[in-house]
C-alpha cells in the first residue's frame, strides 16, 4: 500500500535588496485583498468560484494567474476550517496570510555561488519576477539536497512574512510503501500529564504488551522557564526581547518533540508489521476551556505537532499511521479496557467498579484506542476483551522522561 508523506522545510530569504522587498510587500498586500475578496462570496466550491469569479479577479487584481487560483484555494480552506471550529456568534476575520506558489509560479535551483547557492524565483504579477537567495539550517539543507537528488517532490512554496523578515516554506512530498496488512496495533494516548503513552497489541495475542510512557518533562520545564522570563520582561516593558525569545523557545520545544517522536517510532518498529493509531486532535484546543493556569499548560504542549512528527517519521520508516475521529474514541480514559464498563475516574488511576481492574489512566486510554482499531480490522471482533496483566498498569516514575513498564 502506498502513502504520501509531506514535510515542510523552512528557509530564510537572505538579505534581499530594497526593490525585492518592496515587490514582495506589494504582492502580499494584493494577495491579502484577493483572499478577502474570495471570502466574501462565502463559497466552498472551487469550480463555482472559478466559473463565476476568475475572470473578474484577473481584472481586479494585478497578480500572476497561478496566485489568483491559489488565493481562491486558500480562501476555501479558511472558510471550511472556520465553519468546522466556529463558536456561537463568531465571525471570520482575516488578519494575515501567506502567499502560496505552485509549480507554475516558482523555480528553485542550486547555483555555484558559494555564499548563497540556493535561489528561488517567483512570479508575482503579470510581468514581475524576483529571484531570492535562500539560506537553510543544516537539517533543512539535508532535506533540500535530497529533493534536488529526486528523493522528494517539491509541490508548493509558501512565502511568509514574520517580524519584517521573509521566509520560504517548501512543501515536499514522497510516496512510501507501508504493509497492506498489520500484525501489531500500537495505541498511543496523547495527554497533559503524560505527553504520550504507547502500548502494543499483537494480532496473535490479545494481551496489551510493553507499554511505555513519555512524560515530556523537559518540554514542561522549557515552557515554564520561558513563561517566567516573559512575565519578568513584560514588567520591564521589554517587548522587543520577548519577540526574540519566542523563536528560541519554539526551537527548543521542537527539538524535544522530534526526540520523543523518534523514540515512539523506534518503539513501534520493534514489533512485526506495526500500525500506529492515535485520536484525531484537530480542533482540540477550541474545545478545551479550564482554569487560566491549566489552559496555559495544556495549550503549551503542542499535541498536534507531536502527532504530525510521529506521522511523517513513521511513514518514512514504512510504519502506517491511522487517526480515529473523536466520536470513535469517547471515554477512552473512563472505559475499562477489560470489561468495557464506563466509570468516573479520580486521580491518575482507573478503578473499574464492575470487574475490579486497577490501571494507569493513560495506559488504559491507549489500550482502548488500540482496541477501536483492532475491532475495526476484525481482530476478535466478536470475542470479549482479553484481560491485561495488572502489573502492566503501574504508574511511571515521577522524574522519568520516557521508560518502558
Amino acid at each position: 500500500m502506498q502513502r504520501d508523506v509531506h514535510v515542510t522545510v523552512v528557509g530564510k530569504v537572505f538579505k534581499p535588496n530594497r526593490g525585492k522587498v518592496l515587490a514582495l510587500n506589494r504582492a502580499l498586500e494584493e494577495y491579502f485583498s484577493l483572499v478577502k475578496w474570495y471570502l466574501h462570496f462565502n463559497s466552498k466550491s472551487k469550480s463555482a468560484l472559478h466559473r463565476n469569479c476568475y475572470e473578474e479577479a484577473k481584472e481586479r487584481f494585478n497578480l500572476h494567474t497561478a496566485l489568483i487560483q491559489t488565493a481562491r484555494d486558500k480562501a476555501i480552506e479558511m472558510l471550511k476550517s472556520f465553519e468546522k471550529n466556529k463558536k456561537e456568534d463568531s465571525t471570520l476575520s482575516l488578519k494575515r496570510v501567506s502567499m502560496r506558489f505552485d509549480k507554475r509560479s516558482y523555480k528553485f535551483s542550486k547555483t555555484t555561488n558559494v555564499l548563497t547557492p540556493y535561489w528561488l524565483t517567483l512570479s508575482l504579477t503579470k510581468g514581475e519576477r524576483v529571484s531570492l537567495p535562500i539560506v537553510f539550517g543544516e537539517r533543512q539543507k539535508q532535506r533540500i539536497e535530497e529533493m534536488l537528488r529526486g528523493e522528494w517532490e517539491l509541490t508548493t512554496v509558501e512565502m511568509v512574512k514574520r517580524d519584517g523578515e521573509w521566509y520560504a516554506h517548501f512543501v515536499l512530498k514522497k510516496t512510501v510503501e507501508v504493509p497492506d496488512e498489520s500484525e501489531t496495533v500500537i495505541g498511543i494516548d496523547i495527554g497533559e500529564h503524560n505527553l504520550a503513552v504507547a502500548v502494543a497489541i499483537p494480532k496473535n495475542n490479545p494481551k496489551p504488551t510493553k507499554g511505555q510512557f513519555w512524560r515530556g518533562s523537559e518540554i514542561k520545564r522549557i515552557r515554564g522557564l520561558y513563561a517566567h522570563i516573559r512575565r519578568r520582561l513584560q514588567e520591564k516593558h521589554r517587548f522587543g526581547k520577548i519577540k526574540e525569545l519566542r523563536g528560541r523557545e519554539k526551537r527548543k520545544v521542537n527539538q524535544q518533540l522530534h526526540i520523543i517522536a523518534n523514540e515512539i517510532v523506534a518503539y513501534a518498529k520493534q514489533f512485526p508489521k506495526p500500525v500506529i493509531v492515535m485520536e484525531d486532535l484537530n480542533g482540540v484546543r477550541e474545545n478545551f476551556k479550564k482554569s487560566k493556569e491549566l489552559n496555559r499548560r495544556f495549550h503549551s504542549l503542542a499535541f498536534r505537532r507531536l502527532q504530525t512528527y510521529v506521522e511523517y517519521k513513521a511513514l518514512l520508516e514504512g510504519v502506517d499511521v491511522r487517526f480515529l475521529p473523536k466520536k470513535e474514541v469517547r471515554n477512552t480514559s473512563k472505559k475499562c479496557h477489560r470489561c468495557g464498563h464506563v466509570a468516573q475516574v479520580e486521580g491518575r488511576e482507573f478503578r473499574c467498579p464492575k470487574c475490579g481492574l486497577r490501571y494507569n489512566r493513560d495506559l488504559n486510554a491507549a489500550i482502548n484506542i488500540a482496541h477501536v482499531l483492532t475491532r475495526g480490522m476484525g481482530w476478535r471482533s466478536c470475542e470479549p476483551l482479553e484481560p491485561a496483566d495488572v502489573s502492566e498498569g503501574e504508574k511511571p516514575r515521577a522524574n522519568a522522561g520516557s521508560h518502558p513498564l
